[in-house]
Order: C-alpha cells, then structure tokens, then sequence
C-alpha cells in the first residue's frame, strides 16, 4: 500500500479490481478528501497499454457534469499511473438492485433519464464510456443526482475477454456489451446507448435481457437474437416505455437512439405524459372525459326536470278530477238523502245522517244549510242554529248551479276543496249541502312523488355521469397514445406504434397510423442505409 502518491496522503485502499487498486486519499493543498485509482503493476508491463490508460483518463478529465465523476487529476507514481478523482460516497445501481425486487417505471426513466443527458454531453465532447452497467452508476448517499463513474478508462480492462471467451467462463460485463461491441466493430455513442438499454430492461423486469451458460453462447445472444419484448416480461407497462426499450436495444446503431439527447427527449415525453400535459397543444384543453361527463349530466338533469314538471303536473291534475269527482258525488247524495227531512224540518234525522256519514270520511266540515241561510246540520255542533256564511276563494267548476266547487282556505290555513250543490224539492230550492276536503292527502302524495322523481334523477345522473367519465377517459388514452406518436414521428422517430387492438373506427384508425409509420422508417432505414452500412 502507498503512503503518498503525488501530492496526495493515502488513507486507506476503499476498492480493487482486475484493472486497478482504489485508494482513499487527502489533497492537503486544498483540504480535500478523494479517491485515487491506480493501475495495477502487471497492467503497467504493456507500454501501449500504460499509454492509452493515460490518454483516456485525461480525456475523461476534461468532462465536467454533474452527472459525470468528476476528474481532478492523472499522473505517474513508480511508474504506475494513477488517476485522482470525486470520492462519491453511495450505492452503485447493481446493489441497489439487488436489495428490492425492482424499481418502478418513474424511478427506472428518473436515472435512464439523468443517464441520457450525462452520456450526450460526454459524447459531444469525444467519449465513449464503453462499459456502461449498473456497478459503474453510483447513487449518492446525499442527493437524487446519480453519479457515472470510469469513463474512458472501464473498456481497458476487457483485453483479456478474447482468452476469458475462449475458456467459456462467464464474466457480468459482457451482458452490457453492444453487438458492434461482440463482433469488434468500430463503436460510437450509439454502443453506450445499447448498454443503457440493457440496464434499463433490467431495472424494469429484475432481469437481463442476455443470459447465457458461457461467454460465447451469451454474445451470440446479444449479436443475433432479440430479446424477449419487455411487455411480455412485465406486465401493464406503458407502451411508450416498451418502445424506448426496444428501440435501445435494436442490433443495428442507426436503428437505435442516435444521440442521448434523442433518449432524453423521449423519456421527458412520458413523464410529461404522466401528468397530462398536452403535447403539442399550447392552450389548455378540457380533458373530454370532463366534458362528456359534464355534457351528459346536464343534459339527462334538464330532460328529467322537465320530465318532473309535466309529470307532476299531470299527476296533481289527475288527482284533483278524482277528488272533485268523488267529493261532487258525495254532496249531491247528501243533498238528495236530505231533501224529506229538509222539506219536513226533521233536523234530528238531519242532524243523525250527517253524524253517521261523518263517522266513515275524514271531512273538515259537513254542512246542511235551510233556505233561510241557517245551519240545519254540521259535523260540529256548536254551528247548528247559526247563519251560514259562504266560503271566500277561487271557482274551479260548476255544473249549470248543481254542483259549485271552490278552492279556498280552511281557518286553520289549509286549502280545502268546498262543494255546494243545492237540496230540490220538485225542482224548487229548499236549502242546501256544503263539503269541505282537505287537499293535505293530495300534496302528500304530489310530494312524495317529487321526492321519488328527485332521487331517481339523482340516481340517474350519477350512473351517467359515471359512464360518461370512464367512457370518455377509455378513448382519451389511445387518444393521447396517437398524439404522442404524431408528434414522435414529426421529430423524425418512425418506430412510434399504436398497440391497442379496437374493433371500430379507432381501430381503422390507428391500423393506418401504424402503416404511415412503417412507410416512413422503412424509407428512412433505406436512405441511412447508404450512408451506415451494417
């Protein structure tokens, strides 16, 4: 173990690898803790080698992205290189992993996402990582920033792979390796876009995409054989997700995501999507399963009161005849029962009949008035003797004098019916019979009715309302799944593809999207064919 290298005070070796030893270090010119990767002494035999760990670590020195740890120093100590970097305290991807069954879809895109920027940038700037995996990605112990760690200098390490292949022994990097990568192809970004892939699949799934018994078996899988789809693997994921995957994982690098600035746009797309911002609308929209359910529960609302108006109307009109009908019946047989004992002044049988009837029907008053105007009979005896006086309200019918019925109000406040219908003897006027019926049992049952219209509406126009909502939300997702594609294919990405099966015109309609969008990648495949030959 060294006490110093360089300038800096070894503290402790924190890490070690096939490549190199990893020590924690202090800088004591600027009161900073890092790490130090030095390169391993048998690694230091092969000049060519030695060289290009140096050349590649100072280019890797020049990145500087939050995303990306950050190079500080590269130098030589006994003739070992070393490179001084960002000690990051955390946990890389791969144990992560290993300690929950799996991440979910927002945690999965959040470090693809963050993964995307960091690669493009070091791209832009001439380098490839060529190892991307999930024990290269760190999650600080402090902060949601991951942190990408070996750029430049991870692929050094797999000169060996040749003779470890041959041996079929089975190594974890190779499961990352991009087909360029198996078949020792020249690679470019588009080889860490592939790698991004295959970590994306596995923080998804919990599994790999590639898996073999041997080394060779498994990068024959990767250069030839397409993995099993994600959404066959997991269940009820977007099918936006499902085509980012597949489109990192395609063999050919022109087929892929071209740049990780492309990733990134489309993984921003989604989540975007999760929170149901229109894509290309500039004006907020009302979401059609608010509409519909608004229209709809207005309009079922307006046709049941007006439904309620007329049948209540109706209803109360009915009701009213029958009780004209029946209360016009009851005082004309009154006055025809009454006519003898009226003509013979026998105020006693009178008196006795009115009783008698007044025992079998609720009435508010039961009167038989004397030619004279004076009350001969009355379910009250304290009126009899005294001068009737005529009730004041509105005429509702008469039947040429027979039969006059009035609506009026009673003296405790109530409205009564009043039915006066004369007492004949030989067509000759001898007094008369007066009724009053409470209309309280009508507007009971005309209220009851109300009550009854009044929660079937409420019923009603909830259970459209209902429906309305989840039918209109049904049709706002392949809606929204069609807008985004739409809007993928205008930024030049042709594998966008509607995967809903529906037997009508959406269905008509999204088969012809996915045909436009065939035409279109096919002839872009064929005009990039000409120029990227695979």
């Amino acid at each position: 173990m060294f006490d110093k290298i360089g300038r800096f005070k070894v503290l402790e070796l924190i890490g070690q690898g096939a490549m190199a030893m990893v020590y924690k270090a202090y800088d004591p010119s600027i009161d900073r803790t890092l790490a130090i990767k030095v390169l391993r002494e048998e690694k230091c035999i092969d000049e060519e080698y030695r060289q290009r760990f140096i050349r590649e670590a100072r280019a890797a020195g020049n990145l500087s992205h939050p995303n990306i740890v950050t190079v500080y120093d590269v130098g030589e100590t006994e003739h070992r290189p070393y490179i001084a970097m960002e000690l990051v305290e955390g946990t890389s991807l791969d144990k992560i992993m290993k300690s929950k069954k799996q991440l979910s879809v927002e945690q999965a895109l959040a470090i693809i996402l963050q993964l995307a920027r960091a690669l493009d940038f070091a791209h832009k700037n001439g380098v490839v990582h060529r190892d991307i995996k999930p024990s290269n990605i760190i999650h600080p112990q402090k902060g949601a920033q991951i942190k990408i760690t070996d750029f430049g200098i991870a692929h050094l390490d797999n000169t060996d792979m040749t003779q470890h292949t041959q041996m079929g022994e089975v190594l974890g990097t190779p499961q990352y390796m991009s087909p360029e990568q198996v078949l020792g192809q020249p690679v470019d970004g588009r080889s860490d876009l592939f790698s991004v892939g295959v970590v994306l699949y596995q923080m998804l799934s919990g599994q790999k995409p590639f898996t073999g018994d041997t080394v060779a078996s498994l990068l024959f899988q990767i250069a030839t054989e397409d993995p099993k789809p994600i959404d066959q693997v997991v269940k009820n994921l977007p099918a936006a997700v499902c085509q980012i995957v597949d489109k990192l994982l395609r063999k050919q690098q022109s087929k892929r995501f071209q740049s990780g600035q492309d990733l990134a746009l489309a993984i921003t797309r989604i989540l975007k999507e999760g929170e149901e911002q229109p894509v290309l609308d500039t004006e907020r929209i009302i979401p059609i399963r608010v509409r519909w359910t608004l229209i709809m529960a207005g309009l079922v609302a307006l046709t049941l009161l007006v439904s309620l108006y007329f049948i209540y109307n109706r209803q109360y009109e009915a009701m009213t005849n029958q009780v004209v009908d029946y209360g016009g019946y009851l005082v004309k047989f009154m006055a025809t029962e009454s006519a003898i004992s009226m003509l013979d002044e026998d105020w006693v049988a009178i008196e006795i009949f009115i009783q008698e009837t007044s025992q079998h029907q609720e009435f508010k008053y039961m009167t038989v008035v004397d030619r004279h105007g004076i009350i001969r009979g009355h379910n009250r005896q304290d009126q009899i003797g005294k001068p009737y006086t005529l009730p004041v309200g509105s005429l509702l019918s008469t039947d040429n004098g027979a039969l006059v019925v009035t609506e009026t109000l009673f003296t405790d406040g109530n409205k009564i019916f009043d039915f006066k219908t004369p007492i004949l003897f030989q067509q000759k006027e001898i007094g008369s019979v007066h009724l009053g019926m409470s209309q309280d049992p009508l507007l009971k049952v005309a209220q009851l009715t109300v009550y009854m219209m009044i929660g079937l509406m409420a019923v009603t126009i909830g259970a459209v309302a209902v429906i309305a909502y989840f039918l209109g939300k049904t049709l706002a997702g392949p809606i929204a799944t069609l807008r985004r594609s739409l809007h993928e294919i205008t930024n030049g990405q042709y594998e966008s593809r509607v995967l809903q099966k529906r037997n009508d015109e959406f269905g008509q309609l999204f088969t012809s999207f996915n045909r436009m969008a065939e035409t279109l990648q096919r002839k872009e495949e064929e005009k990039n064919s000409f120029h990227d030959p695979y």
